[in-house]
């Protein structure tokens, strides 16, 4: 049984799961005039990978959230190992991306300062 606030916290899903679909659907473009704009040029999968794995959570938390309203019938560990493994697949993915990403930054900005 869910309490109160997991049933709340997990009901922000139902929001940010169309927002993350959608912005698979359109290409999920760079964040423009941020710090974060280098490391996203230099790795064009790293928000793609976010977005997904961002589906994956809001899977999940929906799927708790169908369990406990009675929607699914209790097959916890069962659904619960069919979307954690992906999940932490894509973290593991997404962690990688990050750290490519930051070298490939610090690569460029080391070879700009030596010329």
């Amino acid at each position: 049984m869910l309490s109160n606030f997991e049933v709340a916290l997990y009901s922000f899903s139902l929001i940010l799961l169309p927002l993350a679909l959608h912005s698979l659907a359109t290409g999920s473009a760079p964040p423009k005039n941020s710090w974060l704009t280098a490391y996203y040029d230099a790795e064009r999968y790293l928000g793609p990978t976010g977005n997904v794995m961002l589906v994956a959570l809001c899977g999940a938390n929906l799927a708790k959230l169908a369990m406990n309203f009675g929607f699914i019938p209790q097959v916890s560990s069962d659904l619960d190992g069919l979307i954690a493994t992906p999940f932490m697949i894509l973290a593991i993915a997404y962690l990688a991306l990050w750290i490519r990403a930051i070298r490939k930054v610090r690569r460029l900005r080391r070879n700009d300062t030596h010329t």
